[in-house]
C-alpha cells in the first residue's frame, strides 16, 4: 500500500510540474533567445532582459521585453573598392561573369524566319477546266 501511495505521488509531481503549460514570457523568452541564436559569430547576453505580460485574454497575450543585451564580436572587414564591406558580404556579392546563362542566350537569339508547316503545305486551288 505505501508503495502504491509513492507511485501515485509521484505521478501526480510529474504531471503537476513536468507537464506544465508555458506562460506567455516563457514563449517570449524563449523567442527571443531563437531569434538571437540566428546572430552567427555572435555572443549575446540576454540575461538582463525582463518579460512581463502586458495585456493577456483567453486567447491572446502582449509580453513587453525591456532590458540590454551584451554584445561580444570581431568582425572581419575587406576593403571593396573605395567601401568598407563585411568579409562574408564582399563573398556574396562577387561580380559575376557577364556571359549570359543559356536560358538568356536562347530568348536573345533573332527568332527565324521559317513558315509554319500548315503554310509549307497549302493546297494549290484547282484551275477551272475548259470545254
Amino acid at each position: 500500500m505505501r508503495r502504491f501511495l509513492f507511485v501515485l505521488m509521484a505521478l501526480g509531481f510529474v504531471v503537476s510540474f513536468g507537464c506544465a503549460k508555458k506562460e506567455p514570457p516563457d514563449v517570449a523568452k524563449a523567442y527571443v533567445n531563437e531569434q538571437i541564436a540566428k546572430h552567427k559569430g555572435f555572443q549575446l547576453d540576454t540575461s538582463k532582459l525582463k518579460y512581463q505580460v502586458v495585456e493577456q485574454t483567453e486567447d491572446s497575450a502582449k509580453v513587453s521585453v525591456t532590458g540590454t543585451i551584451k554584445v561580444k564580436s570581431v568582425l572581419s572587414l575587406v576593403k571593396k573598392g573605395n567601401e568598407w564591406v563585411v568579409a562574408e558580404k564582399a563573398e556574396v556579392h562577387k561580380p559575376k561573369a557577364s556571359v549570359p546563362p543559356p536560358a538568356m542566350k536562347q530568348a536573345q537569339a533573332p527568332a527565324a524566319t521559317k513558315p509554319s508547316p500548315a503554310a509549307e503545305h497549302k493546297p494549290e486551288p484547282k484551275a477551272e477546266k475548259q470545254h
